[in-house]
């Protein structure tokens, strides 16, 4: 019987561990990590249900409250929808895995759909990978391609590109329990973006940049 340890919040991760739950993964199998924040009610609230082992963290507390979970052996753990950067030193006590939404190697760090429309790409996507020391790195075990067309919003985006990787859930695990190493990521290929969104100021297309600041509840 697995035990997985999720890393995440909201309702990314509310659908994750629904689809766990169709794989045939009791709550009793599973350990959360989730920031401590009232924008993440709705995920404890779930969590709360359905009597699931937590730990609420914070910036500050995170590296300790992950290094007492592993203490107690976890199988796989998953990070996905996740403020967190987890540290090299922890990496040799478990498998870690990682949803990444963005296509690697290109897009690494954050808002990689809002870059990808930037940048005309007729695609978006995520990645799913093994967590190594370096953000974004590791080997990648499944990539999702999203179209972005003349319709698609960031919201949109973002949406479909989660729906599909978590689909992908089971084939991603079954890879990872077979010891699938993954593919290796080509060396520096691809831009890493902060964690703070872009300047439109450039982009004369303003039905462009309508639809990549429609992220409802927060409007940029």
């Amino acid at each position: 019987m697995k035990n997985y340890l999720i890393i995440g919040q909201g309702s990314q991760t509310i659908q994750l561990l629904r689809e766990l739950f169709k794989l045939n993964t009791r709550p009793d199998q599973l350990t959360v990590l989730t920031l401590s924040a009232l924008e993440n009610k709705s995920f404890i609230e779930f969590i709360k249900y359905y009597k699931i082992n937590y730990t609420l963290t914070t910036k500050t507390k995170f590296d300790k409250d992950l290094e007492k979970i592993l203490k107690n052996k976890k199988d796989i753990v998953i990070s996905i929808s996740n403020p967190f950067i987890i540290k090299s030193k922890y990496l040799s006590k478990s498998t870690f895995i990682n949803f990444h939404p963005g296509l690697l190697p290109t897009y690494r760090g954050s808002f990689s759909t809002v870059h990808a429309m930037i940048d005309g790409s007729e695609k978006t996507g995520g990645t799913w990978h093994y967590i190594t020391a370096k953000v974004d790195k590791g080997n990648i075990l499944k990539s999702i391609e999203v179209p972005i067309n003349n319709n698609s919003t960031a919201f949109s985006l973002n949406h479909a590109v989660y729906n599909i990787a978590i689909q992908e859930l089971q084939g991603v695990l079954e890879n990872v329990e077979l010891g699938n190493k993954g593919k290796k990521q080509p060396y520096n290929v691809g831009t890493f973006y902060l964690n703070s969104f872009p300047d439109l100021s450039k982009i004369e297309d303003e039905d462009l940049k309508n639809r990549i600041n429609y992220f409802p509840p927060k409007f940029v």
